[in-house]
């Protein structure tokens, strides 16, 4: 495949801000990745830096959803026409748009936009690059085969940012160019209609929920079969699943088989995910190991003051680290769930569990991520941004 050569993008005049950090992003759906670049963008803007979003609109498919979250949150985005996978021209389009906004740095969302940042690279693109590996799914033969693709050329990237020891110990090959930074909490703004489900609740019987998109990674197998014992041992409970995926006709199949179809309730996509944590009273996710980073579900569950019942993967242990904030549970042991979602319901509501959230997610404040971005921004770009410590919060604002 050919390109033209890419030029090297021009440094601003002075009235421009300190740094321009370009996010390219391949998403349709307003998932956690998207909000958490939100809220950073808008936290970044205080100390200087400008992050503009780069993402994608398909041809033939009506508006993406992300479009008006990024507009409602007053972030800066560009879109960019995508026709399909085969769109040899994409590269190059995106090879302009960034020639004409002049970032400093680029950094990547995604196993696609890892590809696109690699063939502009080849390309003779000289800004430093950052890609964010955010874990991977095992949907289907053509995702696993994307995923092995991804994880070369991400070891290709100036900066490779991972959310879990164990994604970094995947990457140790390529050590010291590897940072670890962690998912933020912050509020999830309103969007959309609010999600009502008193009506799923059988005989005022506990609800609990997933969020979750539905891949074999995600452990919803698991947890159907968890509602279903827990229906058996006299302890009913209804069960709603908030996501789609390639799953969901496979899960239908097994509630019905396990016979909770009558409890186990899949909502598809929901966009106001605050108003469901305001009706649930547990937040499960029942993840394998070895592929989640570190969910944004469970800070926020948390941050809305909902137990939650994790399984050890990725860095879900690290939010659950003060005693009493969440159940942490063996990943792939369905008992173990049967037993987390017991303690969650008896003792979630407690007010030293309540307490204990609210310590543990202080640890993930928007400062902490802010002044991390911050360090990482300035080891690539040392002469548009002075050093600043990893572990410390965010610097005032320049005057």
């Amino acid at each position: 495949m050919q390109f033209e050569t890419a030029p090297t993008i021009a440094p601003r005049g002075p009235s421009a801000p300190r740094l321009r950090v370009a996010a390219v992003m391949d998403t349709w759906i307003v998932s956690g990745p998207g909000r958490q670049i939100c809220a950073l963008s808008k936290a970044l803007e205080a100390q200087g830096v400008e992050l503009r979003v780069f993402m994608f609109q398909r041809s033939g498919r009506p508006p993406s959803p992300f479009i008006a979250y990024l507009e409602r949150a007053g972030v800066p985005y560009e879109v960019i026409p995508d026709s399909g996978p085969l769109d040899v021209a994409l590269p190059g389009r995106l090879r302009q748009a960034l020639a004409a906004w002049k970032p400093d740095i680029v950094q990547t969302h995604g196993y696609r936009m890892t590809t696109l940042a690699f063939l502009l690279r080849l390309a003779g693109l000289k800004v430093p690059w950052v890609a964010f590996f955010h874990g991977s799914t095992d949907e289907n033969w053509k995702v696993q085969f994307y995923n092995v693709i991804d994880r070369a050329l991400l070891r290709r990237a100036d900066r490779l940012v991972v959310l879990s020891e164990e994604n970094r110990n995947a990457f140790r090959d390529v050590a010291e160019r590897v940072r670890l930074i962690h998912n933020a909490s912050f509020p999830i703004p309103p969007d959309g209609e609010p999600v009502r489900l008193g009506h799923l609740r059988q005989g005022g019987q506990p609800l609990i929920a997933a969020v979750s998109r539905l891949s074999p990674e995600k452990g919803l197998d698991l947890l159907i079969e968890a509602v279903a014992r827990l229906a058996a041992a006299g302890r009913p409970i209804s069960l709603v699943v908030a996501g789609d995926g390639q799953e969901r006709d496979a899960l239908e199949r097994q509630a019905a088989a396990l016979g909770v179809q009558d409890r186990v309730h899949f909502l598809g996509l929901v966009q106001n995910v605050a108003s469901l944590y305001s009706e649930v009273d547990v937040v499960v996710l029942p993840s394998r190991p070895s592929r989640e980073g570190l969910p944004n579900v469970l800070l926020e569950a948390m941050r809305a003051d909902v137990p939650v019942v994790a399984t050890a993967a990725g860095s879900v242990p690290d939010v659950l680290a003060v005693p009493g904030s969440g159940e942490l549970v063996q990943p792939g042991e369905v008992d173990a769930l049967v037993q987390g979602i017991e303690a969650a319901l008896t003792r979630g509501r407690e007010p030293e569990a309540v307490a204990a959230r609210a310590e543990a997610i202080k640890r993930f404040s928007v400062e902490r991520r802010v002044a991390a971005h911050l360090a990482l921004y300035a080891e690539m770009r040392p002469d548009l941004l002075a050093p600043v410590p990893c572990g410390a919060a965010a610097p005032a604002a320049a005057p």
